[in-house]
């Protein structure tokens, strides 16, 4: 019975089996139809703080960007606990080589406050996201929902000819975006394991970090050299 315990465990798939997500590479991620991912980061804007000209200029820049898109984008909006634990560090180590004696007692009181405020209140930060997607010949555009129980083999893709036409767009986004006034980086590759992670494990991604994913060991990620031997990185 005990051996038979142990074997049905073994049997048990990965959690990994049923994500959209095939691998993660030079900042791009291949979903399992085949279809490719870019996914830029873009800054914010206090919208109510300009002037009405300015506003009006604003919405026809986006208006002017939308409607010259002939492809699909999505908009991610991700709120997430602001952690300050390196800068209250820096501030320490900035007190301990402060000889000024008033400063001293300001940047005291002032780390002081951070960590009551930290005490009593969530600090939450807002980051936008703007997913652009590209899906060569072949590749059906589908919910990734349906496509998990989808009986369909992935298409084979050219993937330096693909992230070619991918990167088309991104440009044409980064482009688009800019000239409304925002500022825009396309996310590498640990970059976008950082946020897929966070997306999935929203309990335990605030306590965590990805510091480098040459050292992460997880299917999602693959090597041109651990794929063609069999082996995942």
């Amino acid at each position: 019975m005990a051996k038979e315990k142990v074997n049905n465990k073994q049997k048990l798939p990965s959690t990994q089996q049923f994500l959209p997500i095939k691998e993660i590479k030079e900042g791009i991620a291949i979903m399992r139809d085949g279809s490719m991912r870019s996914i830029l980061m873009i800054s914010s804007m206090n919208f109510a703080l300009k002037g009405e000209d300015e506003k009006n200029s604003i919405i026809s820049s986006y208006q002017a960007f939308l409607n010259s898109l002939n492809f699909p984008v999505q908009i991610y909006i991700k709120s997430r606990k602001l952690h300050l634990d390196n800068y209250i560090n820096k501030l320490n180590k900035t007190l301990e080589t402060q000889t000024n004696v008033l400063l001293r007692q300001q940047t005291t009181q002032y780390v002081d406050f951070i960590g009551e405020l930290l005490q009593y209140a969530n600090i939450m930060e807002k980051r936008f996201f703007v997913i652009v997607p590209y899906f060569p010949t072949g590749v059906e555009q589908v919910n990734w929902f349906k496509s998990l129980f989808s009986s369909k083999k992935a298409v084979e893709t050219n993937f330096e000819l693909e992230k070619t036409e991918l990167m088309q767009r991104v440009n044409e986004v980064i482009s688009g975006l800019t000239s409304v006034g925002l500022r825009v980086a396309a996310l590498n590759t640990e970059e976008i394991v950082e946020l897929y992670y966070a997306v999935y494990n929203p309990d335990t991604a605030g306590n965590e970090r990805i510091t480098d994913s040459e050292n992460l060991v997880a299917p999602i990620i693959e090597t041109r050299q651990s794929k063609e031997g069999g082996d995942n990185a």
